[in-house]
């Protein structure tokens, strides 16, 4: 005859079920009104911490933004009065003045019979 082999090990029931412990009702308690006003008034204040420096960092921004465009105005200008300090030499020389008298005024070197001589000294003495 042949028998099935039967497992070593077969587990066996408990010698007693333990029992679970009942965790006590944790009680609510409310909040009172002075932890009420301490909460708002942290709420408050964080927020009006990050206002304030949201601010301060768009101030930032935009005075940056002003340095930025004064900075390239201060360029434009500095090429512009290059610009007019290299005319104002070419036009200062006394040739130029001589020719711009000549050419748009009208202007010549007197003749030597329209100098009048006021001390009594003969020209070119």
């Amino acid at each position: 005859m042949l028998v099935a082999r039967q497992p070593l090990y077969q587990p066996q029931p408990p010698l007693h079920t333990p029992k679970k412990k009942s965790q006590p009702k944790k009680k609510i308690v409310g909040v009172s009104d002075a932890e009420k006003r301490l909460i708002l008034i942290s709420v408050l204040v964080v927020a009006l911490s990050s206002l304030g420096m949201v601010w301060r960092f768009a101030s930032i921004n935009d005075l940056q933004t002003r340095v930025n465009q004064l900075q390239k105005q201060v360029t434009l200008l500095e090429k512009e009065n290059a610009t007019l300090t290299i005319e104002q030499r070419r036009l200062s020389s006394p040739r130029q003045i001589e020719t711009r008298a000549n050419a748009e005024l009208g202007m010549q070197w007197p003749a030597q019979e329209q100098i009048v001589n006021v001390l009594g000294v003969a020209p070119g003495h």
